[in-house]
């Protein structure tokens, strides 16, 4: 499922209501998948970590899982009870009070990159503001050098540029092992100054902390600063795009929230429903289980859609018209079950502030004549590039 599917149409999600439908539940020829799409068998699914596992290595030969994809601290591709246990960890830097802290410190960065591009007629959203807003917000507070940002993006970008193939492939293993090898080398560097000298940050209070009596091995925490390094970044990055995308496709909505600021977390929700940065969630059967009356065996790949459940119109009036006063709204953009997303205030604050500063800073954003940049990876739906026409106030 290509990143740029919803630009300029509506033919993909033609085809998913078609496949919700006729073959809600089905195995991908090409990867080997079987997909789920809509809205009730995905929550289910991802809600009921004992049939659906995250742990996917559990697919793969043993001697295939020494390399980074598959070792320890990723928290993502944990069952409980040891995912229960890091996520508490982490997610105590994930508080509501945490992140309401936060909140200065993120509109004076917005304000920051937008002073940057002051003087320009032309922007690139993706480059200018919505890639280096989280990667900066993230960096610190894990710990790790400002000036290093730039390579953080080198890393994302090598990390989100391949297609998947077949799914159970040794090469699929190692690819992603290749595409993280800089970050994690670098990585372990930091975890060992933390660990020698703990500093005030989230880095440090991993390398140093104890989990049923015992500290942290190295690559549990440096998988865990990948994950947070690089989740924090891409996927709010790629939400941000998304929301500026559709509000500039749908004028009525954008000049109903410069009007009336109160409708940006409105707005915000809708996009991540609508433009999921997430599209897919893989996880692996372990037994034989039945979604939609169709029997998946078990150590077989499952592919929970996002968007499709989405845009499920079983769950959501008119899905796939974009609306900001949509109200219930209980989309499954950050994920759901004990795997919905740890970092979704964070991000919410983050693409608000980003909004609310854009409306402030110009009178007018339009969609230049460039064409737009997609990352190629196909689970992840994101803007690389974005050029936007702007009128300053």
């Amino acid at each position: 499922m290509p990143s740029y599917a919803l630009d300029g149409g509506t033919s993909l999600l033609a085809r998913l209501r078609t496949l919700r439908d006729r073959h809600p539940v089905h195995q991908d020829p090409a990867t080997g998948a079987w997909s789920v799409l809509r809205y009730e068998d995905v929550a289910a699914a991802g809600s009921d970590w004992s049939t659906f596992s995250a742990e996917l290595w559990r697919a793969y030969p043993e001697e295939w899982g020494k390399g980074d994809a598959w070792s320890q601290g990723r928290l993502t591709e944990m069952d409980p009870p040891r995912h229960r246990l890091l996520r508490t960890l982490i997610g105590k830097a994930f508080t509501a009070r945490t992140v309401a802290a936060l909140a200065p410190g993120i509109e004076r960065t917005v304000t920051g990159l937008l002073d940057a591009v002051a003087d320009r007629d032309e922007i690139d959203l993706a480059r200018d503001l919505a890639d280096p807003l989280p990667v900066t917000v993230i960096a610190d507070l894990i710990g790790l050098p400002s000036q290093d940002h730039a390579l953080f993006r080198g890393w994302a970008d090598g990390l989100l540029s391949f297609e998947a193939g077949d799914l159970q492939g040794e090469d699929l293993v190692k690819a992603i092992d290749a595409a993280g090898a800089e970050l994690i080398a670098y990585l372990r560097e930091h975890y060992r100054r933390r660990r020698a000298h703990p500093r005030d940050d989230l880095f440090s209070r991993l390398a140093t902390a104890e989990v049923e009596g015992r500290t942290l091995t190295e690559d549990e925490v440096v998988n865990l600063g990948k994950l947070l390094l690089v989740g924090g970044h891409v996927t709010t990055a790629c939400s941000l795009g998304s929301l500026v995308q559709s509000l500039l496709e749908h004028p009525t909505a954008l000049a109903e929230v410069r009007a009336d600021p109160a409708l940006v977390p409105a707005a915000v929700e809708e996009a991540a429903r609508h433009r999921p940065a997430v599209l897919t969630s893989l996880r692996l059967t372990t037994r034989e289980t039945t979604l939609s009356g169709v029997t998946i065996p078990a150590r077989q790949f499952v592919s929970l859609s996002l968007l499709s459940a989405n845009h499920d119109e079983r769950r959501f009036t008119d899905p796939d018209r974009f609306d900001i006063h949509r109200t219930p709204n209980q989309h499954l953009g950050f994920g759901q079950g004990i795997h919905y997303c740890l970092g979704a205030p964070l991000a919410r604050l983050e693409i608000a502030t980003a909004l609310t500063g854009l409306l402030r800073r110009f009178t007018s954003m339009e969609r230049t004549d460039a064409p737009l940049r997609y990352y190629r990876n196909p689970s992840i739906a994101g803007l690389k590039e974005f050029p936007v026409a702007v009128r300053r106030a």
